[in-house]
């Protein structure tokens, strides 16, 4: 027997089927298909006189039996049947092509009809299409034959004059149920089927078995063991196509399909996104490297301010980015360095303390104190007030202007120049202000003083009571040097105070206003720090004198009348140079080229390059130019090495200062100390052009030298106006290997109409 769910075979009398567990409760098939009636004729549309009523039902006990039924093959014919032409077949029937297919229902759940109870199909298991009511036949469909109605849509034709049960038939007055077979036997038919037979139910959506065997499904039923061929299409069947056996199966694959899409829909919605970030990433890592190549660039240029700008507004998006930090941490280091080359400490100290909270607070801090030290260092380089200060134990004295301090280990005095008293102190082993004092070493005096060459002279003595006095260069030698010739050797340093501030002179300075050789009036008022060391290099003696340079200074220097040896010009006491002691002249502002001269007259200035020679007036601006090359009336010209410029001019420390330039287009320029510094030194990657300069001044009609500072000042307009009548500023500029490349001298009135030109130097 075969299962009624799943169509295969099982052993007779189970009831269970051993493949899909479903019951066996069906009664056994028929041994074979009912046949299907041959038509030979197209039927007459009947009269509608003549159409059975619908309306009456036999009883279900007057039912024909299916197992008495005609067989297929042949149909009873009625007097009218023999008049029409010969009926297609079924196979052949046209008007079975636009049928609609009927769902079968399976034998699930159970309803009552008349006094029969009856399995219903469960619905919550099954698709069940709407039911529709019968209609008018279509015009496809043949008309009534010998009062017999045509088969209905999905119905078998009706037999010895009885139509079929339509979507069900009345049982004891009742009517069925709409969309249902006629009750059959107590038993309700599969809806959508033809009636059981012989009381069996054929395998539901299929044909019934012929012979026993149940025929393939949704194909017509073997006919002498062969398969009709399909042509590619399905061949035309009295019964309606079924959908699949199990419909519940059909609905999964479209929830997975719908699962799927969704997964694909996320997938792509994903990838669209992940592209986006990606593609949004790459943006904005362009944009921040052009963001970060713009205040780099703003940097290299030296515009700070605008550098760190630059630098916050990325820092502003991205706080953490080390590019932007690192840079913003140079932009401040680089800014303070510009001031601090200048030894304006206190101005690169203010931009590291203002500096942002992004930057490297570690290493801005460790800058500060680095410039600290060196504010220290210069500030105690440079005098003030308190080094007036002697101490002894609680005590302090102040030396007072016109007054000196002398400390020896007999004791110390303390003298006035005005009256030549003194007040003396045997016990008064005073130390200095800075802890300098009797018994110390040359090189605790030279730590606590920052004594340097060209800012520190020796003062000698020699004779039988030391009597004659001179004073020497300090090159470094040790006191154990000096006193090979002299008696006694104090190691000088000084200082002058103007517009309130002291300023370290200068050796020659010092040896000029001790001898009382420099103009009056130069100085307002000096102090000269001398110590006296024996041979051995031992602190000896301490001297401080406090002073004014004028008349009463050169009376009480009276013994030094310039008339004995102690004019400090002889022996030892030479400098050692001329330097810039030597005289500038008139005749220092001609240039010559064979014999063509040109004079540099006042307001005016002449440049040589390798290239040619230019004189302009800074008047108008007016400027003439020649490719000839012209040299100095002293012989230096291009071509020339540093040493020749240093042998004809005598350039030396404290009178001569480096002029560098740096940027892309050497617009900065800044001055720094000539201590004896080759030009290879100065191009270390900072400057990009180097110039060494040294000046004179017209005062009473008379050239001097002027100090390194004092160039610097002029050239920058930082001087008072009316501090000097007319200035000359003589420029060489030099390669890295020490070449002479370039001449220049500028000679002009330092007045309001040399601060006009120098505006760019603002």
């Amino acid at each position: 027997m075969y299962c009624t769910k799943c169509g295969r075979e099982n052993e007779e009398g189970v009831k269970f089927c051993s493949h899909c567990g479903a019951m066996m409760e069906a009664p056994s098939l028929q041994s074979g298909p009912p046949d299907v009636p041959e038509q030979s004729e197209v039927f007459a549309q009947p009269e509608t006189a003549e159409q059975p009523e619908v309306s009456v039902q036999p009883e279900a006990s007057e039912q024909p039996e299916v197992s008495v039924q005609p067989e297929a093959s042949v149909q009873p014919e009625t007097p009218e049947q023999s008049e029409t032409q010969e009926q297609p077949k079924a196979t052949e029937q046209p008007w079975m092509t636009s049928q609609p297919n009927v769902v079968e229902q399976s034998w699930m759940g159970g309803q009552t009809v008349g006094a029969a109870t009856v399995q219903m199909p469960n619905v919550a298991q099954i698709n069940v299409p709407p039911v529709q009511m019968p209609q008018a036949a279509q015009t496809n469909v043949p008309p009534v034959q010998m009062g017999q109605m045509p088969p209905m849509q999905g119905q078998a034709p009706m037999q010895g004059g009885q139509m079929p049960p339509m979507a069900g038939s009345m049982q004891s007055g009742q009517m069925p149920q709409v969309g249902q077979p006629p009750v059959q036997n107590g038993q309700m038919p599969p809806m959508g089927q033809v009636p059981m037979q012989g009381g069996q139910v054929p395998p539901m959506g299929q044909m019934p078995m012929q012979g026993g065997q149940m025929p393939p499904m949704g194909q017509m039923p073997m006919q002498g063991g062969q398969v009709p061929p399909m042509n590619g299409q399905r061949p035309s069947m009295p019964y309606s196509a079924v959908p699949p056996a199990n419909p519940m199966q059909k609905k999964g694959n479209g929830a997975v399909k719908v699962i799927l899409g969704i997964i694909i829909a996320l997938l792509v919605v994903g990838i669209g996104a992940v592209a986006f970030l990606f593609v949004n990433k790459n943006s904005q890592e362009k944009k921040l490297q052009n963001q970060l190549g713009t205040a780099a660039g703003y940097m290299a240029d030296g515009s700070y301010e605008e550098a760190i700008a630059a630098y916050l507004e990325i820092l502003e998006k991205n706080p953490e980015n080390s590019e932007a930090i690192d840079g913003l941490t140079d932009t401040y280091i680089k800014w303070a360095e510009r001031y601090a080359k200048d030894e304006n400490y206190e101005e690169a100290i203010s931009i590291l303390q203002g500096a942002d909270d992004h930057a490297k607070s570690k290493t801005i801090k460790k800058k500060i104190s680095e410039y600290e030290d060196a504010l220290a260092a210069m500030n105690q380089k440079g005098f003030t007030d308190a080094d007036l200060v002697f101490r002894k134990d609680t005590y302090e004295l102040t030396i007072e202007l016109n007054h000196a301090f002398i400390v020896r280990p007999s004791g110390s005095y303390y003298t006035s120049y005005a009256d030549a008293s003194y007040d003396y102190d045997e016990y008064g082993e005073y130390e200095t202000n800075r802890g300098l004092k009797l018994g110390d070493s040359l090189e605790d005096y030279l730590k606590l003083y920052e004594v340097e060459q060209g800012y520190s002279a020796w003062e000698l003595y020699s004779g039988d009571n030391n009597e004659y006095t001179s004073f020497a260069a300090y090159e470094g030698q040790l006191p154990s040097d000096m006193y090979e010739s002299y008696n006694n050797v104090w190691l000088d340093i000084g200082f002058s105070k103007e517009n309130g501030e002291w300023r370290a002179l200068t050796d020659v300075e010092i040896k000029e206003t001790w001898f009382c050789d420099a103009p009056l009036y130069d100085y307002e008022e000096v102090v000269i720090f001398a110590v006296n060391f024996d041979k051995q290099g031992e602190v000896s003696g301490l001297s401080l004198e406090h002073f004014t340079y004028d008349e009463g200074w050169v009376e009480w220097q009276a013994w030094d009348d310039g008339s004995g040896s102690g004019s400090g010009d002889n022996g030892n006491g030479d400098f050692g140079y001329t330097g810039n002691k030597e005289e500038f002249t008139d005749e220092d502002l001609y240039f010559n080229n064979g014999t063509d001269w040109v004079e540099v007259s006042l307001n005016h200035s002449f440049i040589v390059y390798s290239n040619g020679s230019q004189i302009l007036s800074y008047a108008d601006a007016d400027y003439a130019t020649s490719e000839d090359l012209y040299k100095t009336n002293r012989g230096l010209e291009i071509g020339m090495q540093l040493e020749d410029y240093r042998e004809l001019y005598s350039v030396e420390p404290g009178y001569a200062v480096w002029e560098l330039f740096r940027g892309e287009n050497n617009e900065y320029t800044s001055f720094a100390e000539y201590t004896g510094q080759s030009p290879a030194d100065m191009y270390d990657g900072t400057y990009n052009n180097a110039w060494l300069d040294i000046g004179f001044c017209k005062e009473n009609g008379e050239w001097r030298a002027m100090l390194d500072y004092e160039v610097r000042d002029t050239w920058f307009c930082d001087a008072d106006l009316d501090d000097y009548e007319e200035v000359v500023v003589f420029a060489v500029n030099l390669d890295q290997w020490g070449e002479v490349r370039g001449l220049s001298l500028e000679h002009f009135s330092y007045d309001d109409g040399w601060v006009d030109w120098q505006g760019w130097a603002n």
